[in-house]
């Protein structure tokens, strides 16, 4: 059945679902573990419509060192709950998950963020722990506590507690609750009885919480987190069984690849490209080239055999791209950007130059190319997407380049005195406006306004040069410009004239849409 969650709501959910991953990856970092993302976009919030992208159940992240597949189910209250549907496979709350893979779950409130500026927002983006929907519809979701981590066999073990089904705007699934007692604040057990469990903080305040029909799982006097589970008919893995056991050998991951859960083999595919494995070629050759595997598992192969054989992207992908399938298209995408080299980035630079192809294509392949910005070939298109008659794909290659940070200031500063090329000029000032408003001043000082003072210290200059010299700080600007201002009368002028307007309290009224940094 397809859902019909508006827009802002599920960027709201999928938004939180990624800051909790990013608390999940940081937690079991501390605990010696070398987290990747497994589930493709599970560290960021991108929202991709006209297609969706295929919602294949993968987990979220997975060990490089030891292997071990997590699922994160960030929740935005203290709760254990999960989707699930009876009648369908592959929408049941563990497909695909195997008994000792674990369920991560990070609590993530949900704030008004600390930011008193009056930018307006047009579009879903997460930075940091903010997510922007819309006109000004902010939300930081902030992690709350501790993360607790089950394993699958431990909510398998037990029936859940409660069984409800969502409404129609939600996909009219099931929720399956798993009742828990989690602890209100930081502190030490200090006493249980036979309903209450009690917490005393370090500072003397003390809070309880019920924990009558369940499982307890701590012992008077044990020092606890807040959020921790402390009762629940399922058992949490303890703190001394997440440390990082090493081990994951060539092996194991052949193992991965036979399994015949298709999230598994699909772990194993990655596992051999993230480890460079050239061992298991012909097993992952034979995988990308099986029309009984699934397009997903099959697409990551392909990434493999290219990332690590050198196999030849266009080649490997052409069918894919070219299928009738859109989704599928799209997985393409986004797998050539996984394959992280320049033959994958010239493939998306193709895509994104190519006007006939669908919006949706050439906006991944932006997406893509702005984390392939070490790549000449990634800048140099996204740059050129600015001559590009779709503003679509106009303001999709400006957030690219603003995520390829300075890195792209070369191609960026080389439009901007493009005087036979308007749309690049303005495209060019813009991302470098966007650059400098993200950066702190010691380093827009150093890299940004040498070359800036440059392009407006001649005659030639261009009217939008001389206008990013006006939104820089002038305490930035005038160093960098010397005594050209002293003998410039008319860039003097205009430039006084800029700052005095950029400096006003109506300058951010006038904005328009400027993602802070998502580093």
């Amino acid at each position: 059945m397809p859902s019909f969650k508006s827009d802002s709501s599920f960027f709201h959910k999928i938004a939180m679902g990624a800051v909790g991953s990013q608390a999940v990856k940081r937690d079991m970092t501390e605990q010696g573990h070398a987290i990747v993302e497994l589930e493709r976009g599970s560290l960021d919030a991108k929202i991709w419509k006209d297609p969706k992208r295929k919602r294949v159940r993968i987990p979220d992240l997975v060990c490089t060192c030891c292997g071990q597949r997590v699922e994160v189910r960030a929740k935005s209250e203290p709760k254990i709950s999960m989707s699930h549907s009876p009648t369908i496979p592959e929408r049941r709350w563990d497909y695909g998950m195997v008994s000792n893979d674990w369920i991560a779950i990070p609590i993530c409130r949900k704030q008004l963020p600390d930011d008193d500026r009056a930018d307006h927002w047009t579009r879903g983006m997460l930075v940091h722990e903010t997510s922007y929907w819309h006109e000004k519809e902010w939300v930081r979701w902030q992690p709350q506590g501790t993360v607790n981590y089950f394993t699958v066999d431990a909510f398998r073990a037990v029936t859940p507690d409660q069984t409800e089904r969502k409404g129609v705007e939600e996909g009219a699934e099931t929720t399956l609750t798993w009742r828990a007692c989690f602890a209100p604040i930081t502190g030490r057990v200090q006493n249980i009885s036979g309903a209450f469990i009690t917490i005393a903080a370090n500072d003397g305040k003390r809070k309880r919480a019920g924990w009558q029909d369940m499982a307890l799982h701590v012992r008077r006097g044990d020092s606890v987190i807040a959020n921790q589970v402390i009762a629940c008919k399922a058992v949490p893995i303890p703190t001394e069984d997440r440390t990082c056991r090493g081990g994951l050998t060539a092996q194991n991951i052949a193992a991965l690849l036979r399994a015949p859960q298709l999230p598994v083999r699909f772990a194993g595919v990655k596992l051999a490209r993230i480890k460079r494995l050239q061992t298991l070629a012909g097993e992952i050759r034979a995988i990308a080239d099986s029309p009984d595997e699934d397009i997903y598992v099959r697409l990551e192969a392909k990434a493999y055999l290219c990332g690590v054989l050198g196999d030849d992207v266009a080649r490997a992908f052409g069918p894919a791209l070219s299928a009738l399938d859109k989704p599928d298209q799209l997985e393409a995408i986004i797998a050539i950007g996984e394959i992280g080299n320049e033959s994958a980035a010239t493939v998306l630079a193709e895509v994104l130059g190519d006007s006939r192809k669908d919006y949706f294509l050439r906006a991944a392949a932006a997406y893509c190319l702005g984390r392939l910005g070490e790549f000449p070939v990634a800048r140099r298109a996204l740059v050129n997407a600015f001559s590009t008659q779709s503003h679509q794909v106009r303001e999709d290659a400006l957030i690219a380049l603003a995520d390829a940070g300075f890195g792209a200031l070369t191609e960026l500063f080389a439009g901007l005195v493009q005087r036979e090329a308007a749309d690049i000029q303005a495209g060019c000032a813009e991302a470098i406006r966007w650059l400098a408003r993200r950066s702190n001043p010691a380093d827009v000082a150093a890299r940004i306004a040498p070359e800036l003072a440059n392009a407006v210290s001649n005659e030639n200059r261009t009217a939008l040069a001389v206008w990013l010299s006006g939104q820089l700080s002038p305490e930035i600007m005038r160093p960098a410009l010397g005594a050209i201002l002293d003998t410039d009368a008319r860039l003097a002028y205009t430039l006084t004239v800029a700052w005095a307007f950029a400096q006003s309290w109506i300058a951010p009224l006038h904005d328009g849409f400027t993602p802070p940094s998502r580093a």
